[in-house]
């Protein structure tokens, strides 16, 4: 798994849902091959500031608070908030010089399996209909990812 920018041509693709966080110069986290639906998809992950504290617990992957997370929220991966992308739309993003990120890359890195896991733990059961408040809509963003429009 790598940290990546998303090009915001997808974003353009997926503006019908209002869950999809667009940030341009968010960080994501990349995790290929999960499955949805008897297929493999590759999926976004956003690292979000300000995970509301409310949030269960499965639904996220803590990392250390950034100096932007307001008290009591978390910083992490929001795995409701993933999204499908395929290569064309991946960009780059940039650790060099920056302590956090990588501080951030080599967490991701030591906690690979079990983030996997819980993508497709949340991916199996969103599968099933379990879809929490303010998810994205899979179904539909793949629906859109490889339309030609």
């Amino acid at each position: 798994m790598k940290l990546v920018s998303v090009d915001t041509t997808l974003f353009d693709k997926y503006k019908n849902d209002s869950e999809v966080l667009t940030k341009s110069k968010r960080p994501y986290v990349l995790v290929i091959r999960l499955k949805y639906k008897k297929k493999n998809y590759d999926f976004a992950i956003p690292i979000r500031s300000n995970i509301p504290s409310a949030a269960p617990k499965d639904q996220y992957f803590a990392l250390p608070p950034r100096p932007t997370t307001r008290p009591k929220n978390r910083h992490g991966l929001h795995y409701i908030k993933m999204f499908p992308v395929t290569k064309q739309y991946l960009r780059r993003y940039r650790t060099e010089g920056n302590r956090f990120a990588i501080l951030i890359q080599n967490i991701i890195d030591k906690n690979t399996k079990s983030i996997v896991d819980a993508c497709q733990a949340y991916l199996d059961a969103y599968a099933q209909g379990q879809r929490p408040q303010f998810a994205t809509d899979i179904d539909y963003l793949i629906s859109q990812l490889f339309s030609d429009n």
